[in-house]
């Protein structure tokens, strides 16, 4: 075991590499933290569709990460869901693009939970009947998202952005890919990702350092086995767009916009790549966020209401902007927002603004690690990104006012998507 001391954030980290390759990562803390926080996290998700193991190419359906996050909760025994609910412990899980975390919250049996964990995650029990069983469940919950106009917009507007990358299709699949999903295909994908040596382990909260140690000295001897990482192949993405703009006549209560931008992926380092996200994000806060000045002026004007938002998504080979907004004025509205991007932003956006964002990006950072599912979350997210939660603040401090108006050149007109949802007479 060594020890990380972060003197800036007054955090100590306890760092445990196993023999079969997986990492534990302890993050203490004393009162008034009472409860303990784990996150085992696997950096398999949506977007790892086709993979190379050895010689072998491997592709599985849509889905099947989603699909797999639900079956490991299935157990000879009966649903894993009720001896954590016995222990006293809330579980949970939830699969993204890129990972699928387990997780749970605990003021006590914190070892007797996690002895759980492992029995669940190390116990694959898939079953014609269960699988089967799955299918119908996912369907329903696939349809239910798709009545949602807001998520089926999203779901076409991926689909007009993109002709291969993943990052087209819903996470949890469509109701033609999940009819595929076999226990074959999600043993395939079960051992080939959910190894030991392709685990990440964070515990933050209140601990006990040395009973976990011994836990996972233990966990070592029994499964002492260490497996090659996996390759995934993604397809080639071309730069431009599917389908530039389409307007649909729907059952809606008022005219929907869904603008999406698709950025050229960048094929950066960790740390030059989190950076990135981080002057888009800046970016387009200062645009569209809602204490900027163009936001206050676009509900004063009534063009929209507080519906709108804007995200943007940088995953591996594919980087976008989504914008969504409700209005009575759509497609003037649309016009609006495309000048703001492509035309208006470098007067918009101030080096005093930027200063100022930059602040508060920084105060919210530091203020959502005091949650300890937040920090829990980042922690693995960044360490499966390559870095670090205790290095993400000198990133952002190292962001300059020019680097983040230099990203500008990388939203252009032509590669702008937009959709539009008109409400029926």
């Amino acid at each position: 075991m060594t020890k990380q001391v972060y003197e800036k954030f007054n955090e100590t980290v306890f760092v445990l590499k196993l023999k079969n390759g997986m990492h534990v990562h302890i993050l203490p803390k004393n009162e008034p933290y009472f409860t303990t926080y784990v996150e085992l996290s696997i950096p398999f998700g949506a977007l790892n569709l086709k993979y190379k193991n050895g010689e072998d190419i491997i592709e599985t359906p849509c889905g099947t990460a989603h699909f797999l996050e639900h079956k490991i909760f299935a157990m000879p025994e009966g649903d894993a869901f009720l001896e954590f609910s016995k222990l006293g412990v809330e579980a949970n899980a939830m699969t993204s693009y890129s990972q699928t975390s387990y997780l749970f919250i605990a003021t006590q049996n914190v070892t007797d939970a996690l002895t759980h964990l492992f029995d669940m995650i190390d116990t694959p029990y898939f079953t014609e009947d269960n699988v089967n069983q799955e299918k119908n469940i996912i369907s329903e919950e696939l349809k239910m998202y798709l009545d949602d106009p807001n998520i089926e917009m999203q779901n076409q507007l991926m689909e007009m952005m993109y002709f291969n990358h993943p990052l087209k299709y819903d996470i949890g699949g469509t109701l033609d890919s999940i009819k595929e999903i076999s226990p074959n295909v999600l043993l395939n994908a079960y051992h080939n990702f959910y190894h030991p040596s392709n685990r990440l382990v964070t515990i933050a909260g209140k601990v006990d350092v040395e009973a976990l140690k011994k836990f996972f000295k233990d966990y070592d001897l029994k499964h002492p086995a260490k497996k090659a990482k996996i390759k995934t192949i993604y397809p080639k993405e071309p730069k431009r767009l599917v389908e530039k703009q389409k307007i649909e006549i729907k059952e809606v209560g008022i005219n929907k916009l869904m603008i999406g931008v698709k950025l050229s992926p960048s094929h950066l380092s960790s740390t030059q790549q989190i950076k990135k996200e981080m002057m888009v994000s800046l970016l387009l806060n200062i645009l569209l966020g809602a204490s900027s000045a163009t936001y206050a002026k676009l509900i004063k004007d009534k063009m929209i209401n507080q519906s709108f938002f804007v995200n943007s998504t940088f995953e591996k080979n594919a980087e976008n902007i989504i914008i969504y907004a409700e209005s009575k004025k759509v497609h003037k509205l649309k016009k609006l927002l495309i000048d703001i991007l492509t035309v208006d932003a470098p007067k918009l956006v101030s080096e005093d603004a930027f200063e100022r964002y930059k602040k508060v990006y920084l105060g919210q950072f530091i203020f959502a690690l005091n949650n300890l599912e937040t920090k829990a979350y980042l922690y693995g997210k960044y360490y499966h990104m390559g870095s670090s939660l205790y290095e993400v603040l000198d990133i952002l401090k190292d962001v300059t006012y020019q680097q983040m108006i230099d990203e500008l050149k990388g939203i252009q007109k032509k590669y702008i998507s937009t959709l539009i949802y008109k409400k029926a007479k």
